[in-house]
């Protein structure tokens, strides 16, 4: 199978690409040190004769600065690049962001998605035109909407967490008991390679819903500190946000958007994919970021 993957760099590309390997012929197409160098937010790149089977779009951005160029108009300008050779099958790598951060328990892949943030507003409307797209043309697309990922390379909003519960940052608010879904990017790649040539929409989560305080304790042990984290009653979160603004674990926390995002519970439900795949035993995030998973392979990743 001749395969074209794009971010391949990216803390999911990082893992997808060696799988991808396994018996095909992979082209990487990104900024740098990729087979076809090329800068999708520019313009769609000259992909030359080349026909591929699969296309793996994986490149995307987690910056709410960079979110509509990469993820909406790179997308647009890949879709440019394959028009005269459109591959069999598709697979878009979109995210839990496309819902509201106060969606709910369990969100299905038929919940409106009404994202709040640019990331994913500009992944629902690439969804969306990667699904038209895909449709005139009879390719066979499978759209991934990965919960929060962890893995070698983890950036963006997780990365500033941990930075936070290693320094001494993390202040947990007592009542807030909001969860959100996790999964591990090898489970995500491992996704892409068993769902490509079925198609359909998937949430992928581990299934195992955790709390925040609960993912704070996990980062915590990874690091090997196992610091207590600090706890705080409501009332003191607001006076300490009030009046001492300028202490960086107040300000960390404490500031009003981070905090009202981490007192919001959105958890996907992984029915879809355990129901395309009934063998799907994706690894327990908490237990692999703790690093207490026996079976996890921590030595290659």
């Amino acid at each position: 199978m001749k395969i074209l993957l794009t971010g391949a760099s990216g803390m999911l590309g990082g893992y997808l690409l060696p799988m991808l390997k396994e018996g095909n012929e992979v082209k990487t197409l990104q900024r740098h040190d990729a087979d076809i160098i090329y800068d999708l937010t520019a313009a769609a790149p000259d992909l030359g004769d080349n026909r591929f089977d699969l296309v793996v779009h994986a490149a995307g951005s987690a910056d709410a600065e960079t979110a509509i160029d990469l993820n909406l108009e790179g997308t647009r300008h890949l879709l440019q690049a394959l028009e005269g050779n459109p591959p069999r099958e598709l697979v878009y790598i979109s995210s839990w962001e496309v819902y509201s951060p106060d969606s709910g328990a369990k969100v299905t892949e038929d919940h409106q998605t009404w994202a709040a943030t640019k990331v994913g507003q500009s992944k629902a409307r690439a969804e969306q035109l990667v699904r038209e797209w895909c449709a005139q043309r009879n390719v066979k697309l499978t759209v991934l909407r990965p919960a929060r990922m962890f893995g070698k390379g983890v950036h963006g909003e997780m990365k500033g967490l941990f930075n936070d519960v290693v320094n001494g940052r993390y202040i947990h608010v007592r009542g807030n008991d909001a969860r959100l879904s996790l999964v591990c990017a090898i489970d995500v790649a491992d996704a892409v390679i068993r769902l490509h040539s079925i198609g359909g929409t998937y949430n992928i989560t581990d299934g195992k819903d955790a709390a925040w305080i609960e993912l704070a304790e996990a980062m915590s042990a990874n690091s090997g500190a196992m610091k207590r984290q600090t706890f705080l009653p409501k009332q003191w979160a607001e006076t300490a946000w009030r009046l001492t603004p300028w202490i960086p674990a107040v300000k960390a926390s404490l500031f009003p958007e981070v905090h009202t995002l981490r007192s919001k519970t959105l958890t996907l439900s992984d029915e879809a994919i355990r129901r395309a795949l009934p063998e799907w035993t994706p690894y327990p995030a908490i237990e692999v970021i703790s690093r207490q998973h026996p079976d996890y392979p921590y030595s290659e990743h």
